[in-house]
């Protein structure tokens, strides 16, 4: 028995699809590389930050919760690296005015 199966796709998808299919390995591996390191964030965006549904309707404003979602992971980020180099800070003026003397 054979099926039929019917994709009801844009023009622009399918303009999208032609070019990934003409990928050389070249963009191939980049792309790989560059999926590796934003798959992590975006899940965490998703999981902990509430992206994975959208707070109000349009792509308007889908693209604000997406923005404001980044801006606050990074701020987390640069949150904890701050904290980070505090943490190292006191201990590198003990071990200077430790040879000093």
């Amino acid at each position: 028995m054979r099926r039929i199966f019917t994709l009801k796709t844009s023009a622009a998808a399918a303009a999208a699809r032609r070019r990934h299919l003409a990928w050389t390995e070249r963009e191939r591996t980049l792309y790989a590389s560059h999926r590796a390191r934003v798959e992590g964030i975006h899940g965490e965006e998703k999981a902990w930050h509430g992206l994975a549904r959208a707070v109000r309707r349009g792509l308007a404003n889908m693209k604000i919760q997406a923005y404001l979602t980044a801006a606050a992971v990074n701020l987390k980020r640069l949150a904890a690296a701050i904290a980070l180099l505090l943490m190292l800070l006191p201990n590198q003026r003990q071990s200077r005015s430790c040879t000093a003397t």
